[in-house]
């Protein structure tokens, strides 16, 4: 059996996840070396790409916490 470190998640259950379209997660994706840190983490295998769980993971813990406005929920998107 796979541990978390070894799975990962496809765009369709990282969207169902945060319940926004498929389309939205692959224009959020980033390459895993990506300096941008509102870049999903991602790896594409040929033509798809596919979500390592413990960096998705990472990736809304931090942006959970991002300075939120007083008030205001922050939007992830």
């Amino acid at each position: 059996m796979a541990s978390n470190d070894d799975e990962y998640l496809t765009t369709d259950e990282v969207a169902r996840r945060l319940r926004v379209h498929p389309t939205t997660i692959l224009r959020r994706l980033g390459a895993m070396d990506d300096a941008d840190p509102t870049r999903i983490p991602a790896v594409r295998v040929g033509r798809v790409w596919r979500i390592p769980r413990r960096e998705f993971e990472e990736w809304l813990a931090r942006s959970a916490k991002a300075g939120r406005p007083a008030g205001r929920q922050r939007r992830l998107f």
